[in-house]
């Protein structure tokens, strides 16, 4: 009510709201196709896409480029580049003169964008001229150009557009962008040239499309410049016309002729459409609070969108990327989606489900031709183009290792969102699949405390024997903790082969019983009982219920150290074992909170011994290393920035634990202290703990994700 009291009181639905125009940075003009921060992020810090679309756009950052939206970004199957400065600039004519009118001398401008799209508005004392960008489809952007009439007298105008893509890519040397142009009566078509540079650029037979009305003169020039006139516009006194042009971008012919061509009166139906999603998003995912957290809440969800891709190539189903706007992340990984499939789940929960069933649809089975032996468990990274084991040609899908059980827990926040039983019946024989795996595949000792490690690939051998760092590394990336302190090389850790009944190596293990895959683990047997039950399956959700009974037994038993008062990792051999408490506390030992895993005496213990400034309680809490460990360091991704799902885990563990206010003060100082969480910025992958400052990749959705999170447990008042 309050929400509805503070936007609909000026007559606003929240679409409309200035509270959530300018959410993120769109301004800037591409000079090359590809530019870039010493990160790997885009130099312009924010793209506006929607529908899952494969293309995005900017806004003008300098008058020279006023009256068009800059670019075109375009993703060449999984890299981030721009055609264009700006492939669609306008010029206003008057039509009998031939003057133009310059936007710069506008009396009054604005320059906005709002969750369903971009903006501008150009205001002489004679006539205004206001151009809207969005996305009719997932291959299709419409431009909206709405010339009014102010004067006291009739009025002709002529518009006249023009742009050239760029012509090479400065990394390839000899590589020429554009293959052909072709031209016909209302458009363009500029066809780009097949490469693939596994590293920088990938296409196959994409193409990028210009769409105009009937009564447009097109010219195409020998360097793949064009300009299109159109027919004069009469304007009577007081009078408006609206003109529709577009852009497409397709990654192959095939899918170009699935779309045949523009329909206008269907493209403006589906502009009209998306901005009424946009409406339910917003007032279905955000109700109350203060508007700077539901700005916030805003921003996440725009986030989130921007890095949604449409099925193409390897791609089956509708998928949110990490981020648009970092080099190597146009992919789908498997953790990723089930952080992001709970956040879709509070505001678009079909693509929430989506997101989901795009990792499953490569879910392993014994029929697989490379791993039968990992039926059940799923890919670490999907993406355009399969590995060459599969018969593809990229470098960035990844089969080497799994990533921590957190499927379970997406699909069961999906439903209690949407209630629909009919998902949960679809995914359950599938997650029962996925959980066994990793007793199958990573459990050497058989003891039911699983461990990371890696999958049987050529890439962790080397001159025919193991290759210990490869398959350390790829253990690590599987607890999605890449390169934290527990997974560093010593002596004491040893990679071990698990065998099947039949002798046959399914899998590698590192000796080493993680305290937050069990945990993970844990939550996952009580999902599935959950799930069971709500099934009528009741005697699997006994079973369900009495395995998660004794592994709690474990998990409390045999991984909380008492006289450090946290919870560790295990180093096993063959007689022995013994916590890893010399590696130090990390941010895992928070998951038995989460999970509900621990005891109330040792919540108590780690809440009164562990959450301090020192230590976890630092300016953005839960760091991946405690602060006053000797392998801390502050900006070295998992050895100590904040990664915010962790922090999510660590808030909902105190707040399991009956910590509200501590939970509370926690993530809004999260918030209100991360550089750029709340304004402008673009959401961050990780944080400094000691300073705030945002790190790694901009536009990051799981972030994202959280950042929602926590607004609907904590800011949403």
């Amino acid at each position: 009510m309050l929400s509805c009291l503070l936007v609909c009181v000026a007559g606003l639905s929240a679409i409309d709201s200035p509270l959530y125009h300018d959410l993120l940075p769109y301004q800037g003009t591409p000079v090359s196709m590809e530019e870039r921060d010493n990160k790997g992020n885009l130099s312009i810090a924010a793209t506006y896409v929607d529908q899952g679309a494969w293309h995005g756009f900017h806004l003008p950052d300098s008058e020279e480029y006023y009256g068009s939206f800059t670019g075109p970004l375009f993703i060449a199957q999984e890299y981030s580049l721009h055609l264009s400065d700006s492939i669609q600039r306008l010029v206003l004519k008057e039509a009998e003169t031939g003057l133009e009118r310059d936007f710069s001398t506008a009396q009054r401008h604005k320059i906005y964008s709002r969750p369903d799209g971009l903006y501008q508005e150009y205001t002489w004392a004679d006539v205004t001229v206001s151009l809207s960008l969005g996305f009719s489809d997932n291959r299709t952007s419409v431009v909206t150009t709405t010339l009014t009439n102010l004067s006291n007298k009739a009025q002709r105008w002529q518009l006249v557009w023009s742009g050239q893509p760029f012509q090479s890519h400065l990394k390839l040397e000899d590589y020429q962008l554009i293959k052909q142009v072709q031209q016909w009566q209302t458009g363009i078509a500029w066809t780009l040239n097949p490469v693939m540079d596994t590293w920088n650029i990938q296409l196959a037979d994409a193409s990028f499309e210009l769409w105009f009305g009937p009564k447009v003169e097109i010219t195409v020039n020998k360097d793949n410049s064009y300009s299109a006139k159109s027919a004069a516009i009469e304007l009577k006194v007081g009078q408006s016309v609206e003109l529709l042009t577009a852009q497409r971008y397709f990654h192959t012919q095939d899918e170009r002729q699935a779309s045949g061509e523009i329909n206008w009166l269907q493209s403006q139906a589906s502009l009209d459409d998306n901005r009424q999603r946009w409406e339910q998003r917003l007032n279905s995912g955000i109700q109350q609070g203060e508007s700077e957290f539901r700005q916030l809440a805003a921003k996440s969800m725009v986030t989130l969108i921007h890095n949604w891709r449409s099925p193409a190539g390897a791609l089956k189903h509708n998928a949110v990327t990490p981020s648009i706007t970092y080099k190597w992340f146009n992919g789908v990984w498997a953790w990723d989606s089930w952080k992001q499939a709970v956040a879709l789940s509070h505001f678009d929960v079909e693509l929430a489900k989506s997101n989901v069933l795009a990792m499953f649809d490569y879910q392993f089975t014994a029929e697989d031709i490379i791993r039968p032996q990992d039926a059940g468990n799923l890919p670490d990274a999907i993406f355009y183009n399969q590995d060459p084991a599969r018969g593809g040609e990229g470098g960035n899908w990844n089969e080497r290792n799994g990533k921590p059980p957190l499927a379970a827990w997406a699909v069961w926040e999906i439903y209690q969102q949407s209630k629909d039983l009919a998902f949960v019946a679809q995914m359950y024989p599938k997650l029962v699949s996925y959980h066994q795996w990793w007793y199958r595949n990573r459990d050497h000792n058989r003891n039911g405390l699983a461990e990371y490690g890696a999958n049987v690939h050529p890439a962790h051998i080397k001159e025919g024997k193991l290759d210990r760092a490869a398959i350390i590394e790829a253990a690590a990336w599987e607890s999605g903790m890449d390169n934290a302190p527990r997974f560093d090389d010593d002596v004491s850790v040893q990679v071990l082969e698990n065998f099947n009944d039949k002798g046959e190596l399914i899998g590698y293990s590192l000796s080493q019983e993680s305290v937050d895959l069990n945990a993970y683990l844990f939550a996952e047997k009580e999902i599935l009982a959950d799930m069971a039950a709500l099934l009528d399956r009741n005697d699997e959700a006994k079973t369900w219920s009495s395995a998660a009974i004794e592994l709690k037994k474990q998990i409390r038993s045999e991984m909380f150290d008492l006289q450090t008062g946290f919870f560790y990792d295990l180093r096993f051999n063959a007689t022995d074992s013994f916590l890893m408490t010399e590696s130090g506390k990390g941010v895992e030992g928070w998951l038995p909170l989460w999970a509900g895993v621990a005891t109330k005496e040792q919540a108590k213990v780690m809440v009164d011994k562990h959450l301090k400034p020192q230590q976890f309680s630092t300016k953005i809490p839960f760091p991946t290393v405690s602060a006053d460990s000797p392998n801390f360091a502050a900006t070295q991704y998992w050895r100590g920035p904040v990664w915010l799902d962790q922090a999510l885990f660590g808030l909902l563990g105190l707040q399991r634990y009956g910590y509200h206010s501590e939970a509370k003060t926690l993530a809004t100082r999260l918030v209100e202290q991360g550089e750029g969480i709340l304004g402008q910025s673009p959401i961050r992958e990780n944080y400094d703990p000691l300073t705030g400052d945002g790190l790694h990749c901009t536009n990051f959705s799981w972030s994202a994700s959280v950042l929602l999170l926590i607004y609907q447990d904590w800011l949403n008042k």
